[in-house]
This record gives C-alpha cells, sequence and structure tokens, in this order.
C-alpha cells in the first residue's frame, strides 16, 4: 500500500512539473504569483472562428517584459458558451507565418501529392494550423485547411475555407507589428 502511495505521489510530482515546464513565457509572466503584473492587449482583426490579440506583459516589480498572442475561442460546453485562451510567444509567431505562406503556395502550385499528405504546425502551448487531403464533394483529391487552437481540447478544432490561410497570415503580421 506505501509503494502504491509513493508511486501515485511521484506521478503527481512529475506531471506537475512537466506542466510547468510546457508553459510558454506569457502563461509563465501571467501566472506569476506574488508579483504585480500589467497586461496590455492590442486587438486585431479576426477570425470568424477565433479571436487574436497581441499580448503585452509587464512585471512591474522586476521590469520583465512578455509578449506574444492571446487566442480567444468560444467553446459550446453542454448549454453555455466558454471562452477558452491560449499563449503564443512571440518567438514562436515567425514559424507560424511561414508555415502559413508554405500552405498557400502548395495550394496555389494545383499539384495534389498522389498519396494522403498532411502539413502541420504547432506551437509549444499547443495551436494548430494543418493542411491535409480530403476527398470533395466531387470524389476529387483537394486541401482541406483547419486549425485547433488548443490541442488538449478537441472542441477546439475548426475546418476553415482555403483563404482562410492567407487571413491568418495577415492577421499574426499585424499582431507582431502590434508587439
Amino acid at each position: 500500500m506505501k509503494k502504491l502511495f509513493v508511486v501515485a505521489l511521484l506521478y503527481t510530482f512529475f506531471t506537475s512539473v512537466n506542466a510547468q515546464e510546457n508553459r510558454t513565457k506569457i502563461e509563465e509572466a501571467i501566472l506569476t504569483k506574488n508579483s504585480l503584473i500589467k497586461q496590455e492587449i492590442f486587438s486585431v482583426d479576426n477570425i470568424p472562428a477565433f479571436r487574436i490579440e497581441a499580448v503585452k506583459i509587464t512585471n512591474l516589480e522586476k521590469f520583465n517584459i512578455s509578449t506574444g498572442l492571446r487566442i480567444v475561442h468560444r467553446v459550446q460546453e453542454g448549454k453555455v458558451y466558454k471562452n477558452t485562451y491560449n499563449y503564443i510567444d512571440q518567438s514562436e509567431i515567425d514559424g507560424l507565418i511561414v508555415s502559413l505562406q508554405y500552405m498557400k503556395t502548395m495550394v496555389k502550385n494545383k499539384t495534389l501529392p498522389s498519396n494522403y499528405t498532411e502539413i502541420k504546425f504547432a506551437t509549444m502551448s499547443g495551436f494548430q494550423i494543418t493542411l491535409a487531403m480530403v476527398v470533395n464533394a466531387q470524389n476529387n483529391l483537394d486541401w482541406n485547411f483547419a486549425t485547433q487552437t488548443n490541442t488538449s481540447n478537441e472542441k477546439t478544432l475548426t475546418i476553415l475555407p482555403i483563404d482562410n490561410i492567407e487571413k491568418l497570415q495577415k492577421v499574426l503580421e499585424q499582431a507582431k507589428g502590434k508587439l
């Protein structure tokens, strides 16, 4: 019985340590205890499925500044809608923009791979963009674009029109310009 308790205690400890390691710098700044924090939110154009905001967090005692994005996604849980939040560090924004540019190029190329293909990019916090092969209504292979604002919550998966690749890229560039 004692061994089971020790194993459960160790498991809990290692899970909490790993959870803390996977936090973004923005999340760490927001969740800092016993400190005076200033949070500035800058609005940018929206994607129909979710909202992206540029965020600047300043620790007013240590004068540390963290910047990045806050993703706000309204998800239905039962009969009510709740906002889910996800944060992306500024250092990951360029990777998202380059990935979207690559996806845009693949779609414009009009040449489809002969086998099933997925192109994905995920941030440390679990924001993910995916371009995948699908069979369309005419029974032909075509591209499908999806975002998942938090990979640990399946309800945040959204299939978007292909034109939203470019729209999302522009919104990310706009947000980056505000940081």
